[in-house]
């Protein structure tokens, strides 16, 4: 009786990663697993978007994973614990007025205002042409999704 004890106050004891493997999949284009959790360090192996790694330890900003038999570090900022959404793409044909005319990205301009977090009267000043609407784009901001509701709805239309 106190060794089934002790065995039951032994499996409680150990943490949970100890006992079902958690994975990452990889949510960049590319990531790189790193010998030490430093951006400078030697490259241990390349992951493509979607592959699964194993995840065996967290250090602040890092992971350190377990993929094809090698161990290494990768930035958390590569990874999440759940596999990237298939995305579908629909592209105008070459010929079409939509293609001809349409701005492939946002000016450097409003790119440069967005990231820096300037507010309305300070944007005003780095566009004067009145034709970014800012009010929407706050309006857009406030509201909030819970992480569950994003991945219903991700689900949703990949069907």
């Amino acid at each position: 009786m106190k060794k089934l004890t002790f065995l039951l106050a032994l499996l409680i004891s150990l943490p949970l990663s100890a006992v079902a493997e958690d994975f990452l999949y990889v949510m960049s284009a590319r990531a790189k697993i790193l010998s030490s959790p430093a951006f400078g360090s030697k490259t241990v192996d390349n992951l493509l978007k979607g592959q699964k790694i194993t995840n065996l330890e967290k250090k602040a900003n890092w992971y350190k994973v377990k993929h094809n038999g090698l161990v290494g570090w990768v930035s958390r900022l590569a990874v999440s614990n759940h596999p990237p959404m298939k995305r579908s793409r629909r592209m105008a044909n070459a010929d079409s007025k939509l293609m001809n005319n349409s701005r492939r990205r946002a000016s450097t301009v409003s790119t440069t205002a967005a990231v820096r977090g300037l507010k309305n009267m300070d944007r005003s000043r780095v566009n004067n042409k009145d034709v970014m609407d800012y009010a929407a784009l706050d309006r857009v901001e406030s509201k909030t999704v819970e992480q569950d509701e994003l991945y219903t709805f991700m689900d949703s239309i990949g069907k």
